[in-house]
């Protein structure tokens, strides 16, 4: 069953991610993630039951997820046969499975850890470049647009300290 009451919650809690909350509510959420995103805030313990419920969901169909601390995941076969069809069978499954419990949940966790006041991207993510060395004094938050529209940082994306400041740019939580 689908729950739509956002109108009816106060979401307070969730500051200037509060509009991204009554969205992800207003589109029709389990009532697992609704009674999760309610309150406007998503707490560790939380985001744990929605991947449990996630992975508890894949492995009726014989597949395992690992979520990565710093976001993203990786998804396996319980067999581990990987026909090259993998994709398109695991796909639906996996969309299925996060309609139960993660349609938002992981996404708002980390965007509200990784920047609870809703800062501008490039206002926080060039200081961090410039404090890690990745970047001079002279790079600008325009050209941080410009390379991250085009995809292409003039430094490697793969380094612990881009790493760093692309998933914890003020430095909030991750050490």
């Amino acid at each position: 069953m689908e729950t739509t009451m956002s109108s009816e919650v106060a979401l307070e809690s969730a500051g200037p991610w509060a509009e991204e909350f009554r969205a992800a509510l207003d589109d029709g959420v389990s009532d697992f993630e609704f009674r999760i995103l309610a309150d406007g805030d998503v707490t560790a313990a939380e985001l744990e039951a929605a991947h449990d419920r996630v992975g508890r969901c894949l492995a009726d169909s014989g597949l395992r997820i690992d979520y990565d601390p710093d976001g993203g995941f990786g998804l396996e076969s319980l067999d581990g046969r990987y026909p090259d069809d993998f994709f398109e069978r695991s796909d639906p499954i996996l969309r299925k499975c996060e309609e139960t419990a993660d349609e938002y949940v992981t996404q708002l966790f980390e965007e509200t850890r990784r920047n609870p006041q809703r800062l501008d991207d490039a206002k926080i993510t060039v200081p961090c470049l410039r404090d890690s060395g990745l970047v001079g004094k002279d790079y600008t938050e325009r050209q941080w647009r410009k390379d991250y529209d085009a995809d292409t940082f003039p430094f490697d994306e793969t380094s612990d300290a881009a790493i760093q400041c692309r998933v914890d740019p003020l430095g909030l939580w991750r050490q």
